[in-house]
């Protein structure tokens, strides 16, 4: 199960600086991804939260980007996921999105098994994560 400490100390001040009214989508968001019960690493690149398992790969999995009025949680396995909620976005050769607004018990789980599936890809095929 995963711990806290996998947590970054950089997660809150850089949701600070992002619009008042995705806080709670970005917080939201991040428990989501903690809660699928793996060892994820959380840090900042490319100005966004990413998420990874260092013992797979040191490349993400998943991320969250602010994108207007939505955040955007975003897969670099996305093409190989399976979209059983009709949720994706994206036409890249990999790269797929989800966009969220609010994060309510329904969608709740829905992303959870996302965030599940490009995880357990990522374990299978590390590969799968490289751009």
């Amino acid at each position: 199960m995963t711990s806290d400490s996998a947590k970054s100390d950089v997660f809150e001040p850089w949701v600070l600086e992002q619009p008042e009214s995705l806080r709670d989508v970005l917080r939201s968001l991040r428990d989501v991804i903690f809660s699928v019960g793996y060892d994820y690493k959380e840090g900042i690149k490319w100005g966004s939260p990413n998420y990874w398992l260092p013992k797979v790969s040191r490349r993400t999995i998943c991320y969250l980007a602010v994108h207007g009025d939505y955040v955007r949680l975003g897969f670099f396995n996305g093409a190989s996921l399976p979209d059983s909620h009709g949720m994706m976005e994206g036409t890249g050769k990999k790269l797929r999105h989800i966009k969220v607004r609010c994060v309510d018990d329904a969608n709740r789980d829905a992303l959870a098994d996302y965030i599940r599936s490009a995880t357990v890809i990522a374990i299978d095929d590390p590969d799968s994560l490289s751009m």
